[in-house]
């Protein structure tokens, strides 16, 4: 509750929750998770997200929403004096087993006495239940009209959009500022009692959970009837007769809370919304100072609230940098973020002593900075941006060694942590999920294999250090303890797996990505298409027949983005394999790198310029695509259901980008340039305050920050985790 409240997780992830701890499952058509409807305006062409009138009022139950109909129901409950049946509004109910998909229409909702449904969670991410994908004969309606897929709004072009924009409205301020009101009325207070009298909210008795003690129910005065015409006791007759009862006409959740629900804060009250995605127009760009101190041009870049990890281009055997910085505070010089330079490590004895050997020394007045290097054998042919992750904890792994393996580097001192094999050749491409918890590895042997990766233990019990061999070698403790400290070794391994090794592609990964909330790994070949693996089983979700890209990433939404750099695309596509929206790129632009915001909105794309030469395909000028009009280099920030621009970021001639990446909250744009230039786009406005809170709660703290604070700020970094 307290994260739903400061925006931390969105108003569908919570209401998912609340379902859960509610007792609602998918698994349980009988108690089908409940959401709510969001919109009353079906009707227009264009639908308004900022006008209050195209949402329902949420502080009313489903059936109070009508003033016409609600008045039946009132005098219905008027009415109604049975001794052993309590009062109640509504006889059927808001969720059935028999209508867990699309029901009927928003005007049946608000007219039909028998209708007060609200909706379950697909309608608001899956678009193939508003279509007869296998075109079943659901037969014609009394007028004639034959039965197909759904009919929708006028504002929705398909169902792909209608769940775009539905699942917008979700997430409104509108919505997020009343969502409080209808959780009041489904899993809160208003569920029952005075407080639901008053709400015009009460249900049939049977519905609510502990109304009916099964196992005590029986009927006396029926006992004769049902003895002479069923073979078994009334008593389990009337068991199963109240269970058909509560199982096909609704149950209401488990009650959550007596008191009522908190509010949603302000938007403009919290820090990691205020992002450079909300506020584009007002993002600056800064250079970072001592840009010659900061181990540039970058493969990869990993930004924390108090670090930058920066690792070189000559990886894998590269150079690591680990700076300290603070985003949003300002520097008292005209920075809106402190930045401190890594000191440079002469003496570190990161590369091995093999490397050692055949280190140059350094003249005495030389200004050149050389950062910790890792142990490193590079395989040939290697794209060096492609083979370098960083972990939440500014821990690097990197590929792309000839004997095939991955390797887990630390931050201070470039040591190896761990080795890790399965490939039978070296690793072409990386990458994390977002939450650091999945890793995915793609090679020239055609597979994709799939690690788990655990958090580092805070405090170690063995203080030998591992060779990168994966062997050890007593010296000065005994044989057992030895044998001891590598068994320990062993079970707290931070890269375990592979868990899933990956196959389908005819040729080599050229890069690969994976989400676990999703549980979706997608990735790529030049001799295939783009692939759709599931993490639990690896078992093939979808083939995108006919796709081929270079580079591919996930939306938390679900949504795949792919560029096609032969083509100059940009693609997206839902994880069922449907096409959401393809954008062309100039000829003489090409996209480097690829960030998603946090929300799964958009996207952000690094683009270089390159000369028309590049281009391959060959097109007549009557069949010429419409290309967008950008330039390079530069970053846009692109919107991921219709992939248009909706703001660009240039940089100067020449700086075209290695590396890029966004800080935890969205608010810092990071990036490295070939020219050693280390820049930082950021909305001066969006600063920390220092805020304490009551002792009674048990948190003392940060707060989420404001924007144009008057009073004076401080700063207080904490670690992220």
């Amino acid at each position: 509750m307290e994260r739903w409240s400061h925006w931390e997780i969105s108003n569908f992830e919570y209401l998912m929750q609340l379902n859960t701890l509610a007792g609602r499952s998918y698994n349980d058509i009988t108690q089908y998770p409940i959401f709510p409807w969001i919109l009353s305006d079906y009707k227009s062409t264009h639908l308004d997200l900022a006008n209050p009138s195209s949402y329902r009022d949420l502080s009313k139950p489903i059936g109070a929403l009508n003033d016409e109909r609600l008045k039946k129901f009132q005098e219905k409950y008027s009415s109604l004096n049975d001794t052993f049946i309590p009062k109640y509004h509504y006889g059927s109910h808001y969720s059935t087993a028999g209508t867990v998909d699309i029901g009927a229409t928003w005007n049946g909702v608000l007219e039909d006495m028998n209708d007060v449904k609200e909706l379950v969670p697909e309608m608001f991410y899956l678009s193939e239940i508003l279509t007869n994908e296998n075109s079943v004969d659901f037969g014609t309606t009394q007028l004639g009209d034959k039965l197909d897929s759904v009919r929708l709004p006028p504002w929705a072009e398909n169902p792909v959009d209608f769940m775009h924009k539905h699942q917008m409205a979700l997430e409104s301020e509108y919505v997020s500022s009343h969502l409080h009101e209808w959780i009041d009325l489904i899993f809160g207070y208003k569920q029952q009692g005075k407080e639901a009298i008053s709400a015009n909210n009460v249900f049939f008795y049977v519905t609510y959970e502990g109304a009916v003690d099964i196992d005590k129910i029986q009927d006396p005065v029926r006992l004769f009837i049902h003895y002479l015409l069923l073979p078994y006791p009334i008593k389990t007759v009337q068991r199963h007769a109240v269970q058909d009862q509560v199982a096909y006409f609704g149950q209401t959740p488990s009650r959550l809370l007596a008191i009522p629900h908190i509010k949603k804060m302000p938007l403009s009250d919290v820090l990691h919304m205020q992002t450079i995605f909300r506020n584009p127009k007002e993002v600056k760009q800064y250079h970072v100072p001592s840009a010659d101190r900061c181990n540039l041009p970058a493969s990869a870049i990993h930004a924390t609230s108090n670090a930058l990890v920066i690792v070189d281009t000559k990886s894998p055997s590269a150079n690591i940098a680990l700076h300290q910085w603070h985003p949003n505070t300002s520097d008292g010089h005209g920075m809106p973020f402190v930045f401190q330079p890594g000191k440079n490590n002469l003496n570190s004895s990161g590369g091995g002593g093999f490397m050692r050997m055949f280190r140059r020394k350094r003249r005495p007045d030389s200004k050149e900075f050389t950062y910790p290097q890792a142990h490193a054998y590079a395989a040939s042919g290697i794209r060096s941006s492609s083979v370098v992750s960083i972990t939440y904890n500014n821990e690097v792994i990197t590929g792309g060694h000839v004997d095939n393996s991955i390797r887990l580097v630390s931050p201070n001192g470039a040591k190896t942590l761990e080795v890790a094999k399965g490939h039978c050749a070296p690793v072409t491409c990386l990458s994390l999920s977002p939450d650091s918890k999945y890793l995915v590895s793609g090679s020239r042997d055609t597979m994709v294999l799939v690690w788990r990766i655990h958090r580092s233990p805070r405090f170690r019990s063995c203080s030998m250090s591992e060779p990168p061999n994966g062997t050890i070698t007593p010296t000065s403790v005994s044989a057992t303890t030895a044998a001891s400290c590598f068994l320990d070794k062993i079970r707290r391994r931070r890269i375990e797996g592979p868990i899933q090794v990956i196959r389908g592609h005819l040729g080599e990964i050229v890069d690969c990505c994976v989400d676990s909330d999703l549980g979706a790994v997608a990735s790529c070949s030049y001799a295939s298409d783009v692939l759709i693996h599931s993490v639990s089983r690896g078992r093939l979700l979808k083939k995108l027949h006919g796709v081929k890209a270079d580079m591919v990433r996930l939306s938390r939404h679900g949504v795949v983005v792919m560029w096609n750099n032969t083509m100059r695309a940009l693609m997206s596509y839902t994880l069922n394999g449907t096409l959401i929206a393809h954008a062309h790129f100039p000829k003489s632009c090409s996209i480097s790198c690829m960030e998603m915001s946090f929300d799964g909105r958009c996207v952000l794309v690094g683009l270089n310029s390159c000369s028309d030469s590049d281009f391959d395909v060959e097109l007549n000028e009557a069949d010429e695509i419409e290309r967008l009009d950008v330039t390079s280099p530069s970053v846009c920030l692109i919107d991921l259901h219709t992939l248009k621009v909706v703001h660009t970021m240039r940089l100067e001639k020449g700086q075209d980008i290695t590396a890029m990446t966004l800080n935890k909250d969205n608010t810092n744009l990071v990036l490295s340039t070939s020219d050693k230039q280390l820049i930082i786009f950021t909305d001066p406005a969006v600063k920390f305050t220092k805020v304490v809170r009551r002792a009674g709660s048990g948190l003392i703290g940060l707060s989420r920050g404001t924007r144009q604070s008057k009073r004076s700020l401080a700063s207080v970094s904490s670690d992220d985790d």
